[in-house]
């Protein structure tokens, strides 16, 4: 199930993707789009497909997309936001209505498992999951021949009759959840990102404004309804299936298919937000002096110093190869807007707003403008790739961290249409475990992370392993600098985890414990756990 929150693309990014895409318009005489060129098994006939894509046919008669439909198909297959993930081609795209559909089709997926198992046919990931689509890790929600479970219809938005909570389907964005919302006065506990799909982000984790009040989103789910591995369709909660519930926030996709999620709400009011755009050539040591001192006051226990209105500030170093410059973007947000509509208190006695820049604003907004324009990710269809890690509150180590992103920056500097943000975000104790307990590994969290994550965009394919590998590369040295400064921490925020990390092995071995025996009791043949591609598997080896 694909994931997303926050792959924050910083305004200032964007604004400069923008203004050089409109450039680019101008002088180029608009393109014909080639039309869809039809996969092979497309002009396979329906009796010789495989026989568990034949019984889905039968079952599902309406629900299924075959690549013999061409159009239709090329449409369901662009659910998936990155391009690389759209060359990923399965061999049939399942849309179930409700639950009870995607029972059945999950149903047949677990026969088909027990078939090549008896065969001695390999069961990994013959189908993958899909929710918003954004995750930009290779093979996040598609498979290459199997199945694509697509989500997309379970896109409801139910406020309870007293306002308390609201029933979100597991395919909504975000950004339809809070324009619905916005008609009853409300708003969720949920993502920051328009187009990040509720499934991924609330099962794997998920940052929210509103989380120094209520923690993290996956903390603020009251209920799920989820179709488990034999096809049953349950609700889990905090008095039916508890264990199940608990593992839930956090464990992704592990367990079951969640369809529908019941999220704590609240009255909507306006938000205070800001942005500070500063050159990072002179301005960077100052930035990372402030960062770290207003985590190291908010953390320290004095009298006010932490503000549960005060959302995380958000720092990113932005490179953009098209101008050669890197920028500094902080982004501030405060959920209780103050009356005179100028910086509140609390970020006004930060070292932020003594930064020099160029371009400064603060608005009061609703929470749905902010959202539009606060957290944006790369456009849809376009080259992008992310990766993560956490480090703790260590000045020294930051300062490390930016050399090597300045480092990366150059080694890219010719890569057509780079765009690499680098961007810094924080845990702050007050609020780590706020809500329902999770199994995110954060139970003793004493001190500020920061959760540090590239979100990389770039023009052509024959970048993709140059720019991917260096991803990498950065975060694992990042990793080493921290390691010989003991300033590393195991946990890894899975929202910005692609497909070659392992965020599990940050929970802590009790959380992992309690992920093992729920996965075994709730799908024992293991059909999420090998049948399924993409996401994070837990690891039974140990």
């Amino acid at each position: 199930m694909a994931s997303q929150t926050l792959y924050l693309y910083t305004a200032t990014a964007l604004a400069v993707l923008t203004t050089v895409l409109a450039l680019r318009r101008k002088r180029e005489p608009p393109r014909q789009q080639p039309a869809p060129k039809p996969h092979p098994l497309a002009s396979v006939p329906s009796e010789q497909l495989p026989e568990y894509i034949q019984s889905l046919l039968a079952k599902l008669p309406n629900c299924v997309i075959l690549q013999s439909d061409i159009a239709a198909f090329q449409q369901a297959v662009d659910g998936s936001w990155a391009q690389p993930n759209r060359k990923i081609i399965p061999a049939c795209i399942v849309r179930p209505c409700d639950a009870q559909q995607l029972g059945t089709a999950v149903a047949i997926l677990k026969r088909e498992q027990d078939r090549r198992g008896q065969a001695g046919v390999p069961v990994a990931g013959f189908f993958a999951i899909r929710s918003g689509g954004v995750n930009p890790g290779l093979g996040a929600s598609t498979v290459r021949d199997g199945v694509v479970v697509d989500l997309s219809k379970f896109c409801e938005v139910v406020p309870a009759v007293d306002g308390s909570t609201v029933t979100v389907g597991t395919g909504a964005k975000w950004i339809d959840v809070y324009k619905r919302l916005d008609e009853e006065g409300l708003v969720v506990i949920g993502g920051r990102n328009s187009p990040v799909g509720v499934g991924g982000l609330t099962l794997q984790g998920g940052i929210s404004f509103y989380s120094p009040r209520f923690g993290f989103v996956c903390s603020n789910a009251v209920s799920y309804e989820i179709v488990l591995a034999n096809g049953s369709v349950v609700t889990a909660s905090a008095s039916s299936h508890p264990a199940l519930w608990r593992v839930l926030k956090g464990g992704s996709s592990n367990f079951g298919i969640v369809t529908r999620f019941t999220l704590r709400s609240l009255p909507s009011a306006p938000l205070w937000a800001a942005q500070i755009i500063a050159p990072a050539s002179f301005q960077h040591a100052k930035a990372i002096k402030a960062y770290h001192d207003y985590l190291s006051h908010a953390s320290s226990g004095q009298p006010g110093a932490f503000d549960e209105n005060a959302a995380g500030p958000i720092m990113s170093f932005v490179y953009v190869q098209k101008i050669g410059l890197k920028l500094i973007s902080i982004n501030l947000v405060y959920t209780k807007a103050p009356e005179n509509k100028q910086w509140p208190f609390h970020w006004k006695e930060t070292g932020f707003p003594s930064l020099w820049s160029f371009k400064r604003s603060h608005a009061v907004e609703s929470h749905t403008t902010a959202v539009e324009r606060f957290g944006r990710t790369a456009p849809p269809g376009t080259r992008y790739t992310m990766g993560t890690t956490t480090i703790r509150n260590d000045a020294e180590t930051m300062r490390a961290a930016y050399a090597i992103f300045c480092q990366t920056t150059t080694e890219l500097r010719h890569v057509k249409g780079l765009l690499f943000p680098f961007v810094f975000q924080t845990i702050l104790p007050g609020w780590a475990n706020k809500g329902d307990p999770n199994i995110l590994g954060l139970e003793g969290c004493t001190e500020p992370l920061i959760i540090i994550n590239c979100a990389v965009m770039w023009a052509n394919a024959k970048d993709d392993e140059l720019v991917r590998s260096a991803v990498r590369r950065t975060l694992e040295q990042v990793d080493a600098a921290a390691v010989a400064r003991r300033a590393d921490h195991p946990y890894r925020f899975m929202n910005y985890c692609m497909e070659w990390q392992r965020p599990y092995k940050g929970c802590g071995e009790e959380n992992v414990k309690l992920m093992r025996e729920a996965s075994q009791k709730y799908d024992p043949d293991g059909l999420f756990q090998n049948g399924c591609t993409g996401g994070f598997r837990l690891d039974f080896s140990s």
